[in-house]
């Protein structure tokens, strides 16, 4: 199933930077959106800065929190210049803070650690609109490691805890690809700028992945998790729908599907069902 019909090759970055900008989460439906990139591995030299027409930014922290690099060297917590446009800076920031909001019963956020933002090549890690997260540490001890599969834990509780951290990413951003969507995903948790505004829709693989994937973990509902927005995967998340209080139309409303997703990582990081 494709996200989209329109190549992330064909991504205009000056768009997105400036829709992006305007809100975080009011580009026209179709902008920028993709069938999203596999092989989602990034090398040393693909990561150096940018040079040229891209207008970049770089940094080491967001909002304050470091952000380390691990791929290369477990544990190392050197800092490290990232790059991102100013535009999806701003929404990294509103993204952490989100986190922080959310998962405040586990501390502060110690770091953060990170696969890329900005990497060259085609795509939205090119145009420097796209995070991969590989992990995350809060003060408290509590940590979220896509890195390590988290996604396939047989802790139910660990497993809670990564849907909730994508809660969070699907709050701020568009495309949020996890370790359900693909194997080239089982170590990150990929998210972009592609097609916003965010909310979720019936056609996207990804979106229908995340939904099945919650409503096995926190209801145990028993879906197939196949991408595919079948009569199952609407009843279940009917359910979920209503076990939560939601009310409105969370595929066209991204203060509902922003609503939702809170809810949803409420309950993940406190590791209780739904």
């Amino acid at each position: 199933m494709f996200e989209n019909n329109v190549t992330r090759r064909g991504f205009v970055t000056g768009a997105a930077a400036v829709a992006g900008l305007a809100g975080l989460s009011t580009i026209a439906p179709g902008l920028a959106a993709a069938a999203p990139q596999t092989h989602d591995q990034h090398t040393e030299a693909e990561m150096a800065p940018a040079v040229g027409a891209l207008a970049m930014m770089t940094f080491q922290k967001i909002d304050g929190t470091p952000v380390y690099y691990w791929r290369s060297n477990r544990g190392n917590t050197t800092a490290r210049n990232w790059q991102c446009t100013d535009a999806f800076y701003n929404a990294l920031v509103a993204w952490i803070r989100d986190l922080r909001s959310l998962s405040s019963s586990y501390g502060s956020i110690s770091y953060i650690v990170s696969a890329g933002f900005y990497v060259d090549k085609p795509g939205q890690h090119g145009a420097g609109t796209a995070m991969d997260l590989d992990h995350v540490r809060w003060s408290g001890g509590n940590t979220i490691s896509p890195l390590d599969q988290a996604h396939a834990s047989t802790n139910a509780a660990i497993r809670k805890r990564y849907l909730a951290t994508e809660a969070v990413c699907r709050r701020r951003f568009r495309y949020v690809l996890d370790g359900w969507y693909n194997a080239d995903h089982h170590d990150h948790i990929h998210s972009d700028f592609g097609g916003m505004p965010v909310r979720v829709l019936k056609d996207s693989e990804s979106d229908t992945k995340f939904v099945q994937a919650v409503c096995n973990n926190f209801r145990g509902s028993g879906l197939v998790i196949d991408g595919i927005w079948g009569t199952n995967t609407q009843n279940a998340f009917n359910g979920l729908k209503s076990a939560l209080g939601v009310t409105g139309d969370p595929h066209t409303s991204t203060s509902v599907w922003q609503s939702m997703c809170s809810k949803i990582a409420t309950k993940g990081f406190a590791n209780q069902n739904i």
